[in-house]
């Protein structure tokens, strides 16, 4: 999975400068939506010298390369941490074959945390409406009180869910 902002999160991100928040090192520019934070501490555990949530800011852009810095901003699964690759340093060759899109949906329930659903799925709501989705992941609530049904917001971890 790849967390690359997609042109139509880097136009929302434009628009919404409260609930964005930008490192960038000249080479990547991480952002970050906190209310998108699942806290699955893939970043934490990932790379403690970029991302350490004792220090202001928590997030040290200089602190490590790029490539690095992009795989682990690739294991975010509710994409509160995106990225994107300046156009100045890319020297790259195209890519030969397309990446196809999975077939199936996958459902992977985290620890004492929600249902993470990635692949080829639709949410619908309880009058059969679908539900826009801006990522390629859903975070889907596993303790009840979220305040963004289905969608996880974090909740779980205020109101010691375990299962």
């Amino acid at each position: 999975m790849s967390n690359k902002v997609t042109k139509t999160e880097l136009s929302g991100f434009k628009d919404d400068k409260e609930g964005v928040k930008e490192f960038s090192n000249g080479e990547i520019t991480i952002f970050w939506q906190p209310e998108l934070c699942i806290h699955s501490a893939n970043c934490l555990i990932g790379l403690p010298s970029v991302f350490n949530t004792k220090k202001k800011p928590w997030i040290n852009v200089h602190a490590s390369n790029s490539k690095t810095i992009m795989r682990i901003v690739d294991t975010c699964p509710s994409r509160a941490l995106t990225y994107l690759k300046s156009t100045k340093f890319i020297i790259s060759k195209p890519r030969k074959t397309v990446k196809k899109s999975s077939k199936f949906a996958r459902v992977q329930i985290t620890k004492n945390g929600p249902a993470l659903i990635t692949g080829n799925f639709i949410i619908r709501d309880s009058n059969k409406k679908k539900i826009k989705l801006n990522n390629e992941v859903a975070a889907i609530c596993r303790c009840g009180g979220s305040g963004n049904k289905p969608f996880c917001d974090g909740t779980h971890q205020v109101i010691g869910f375990t299962d």
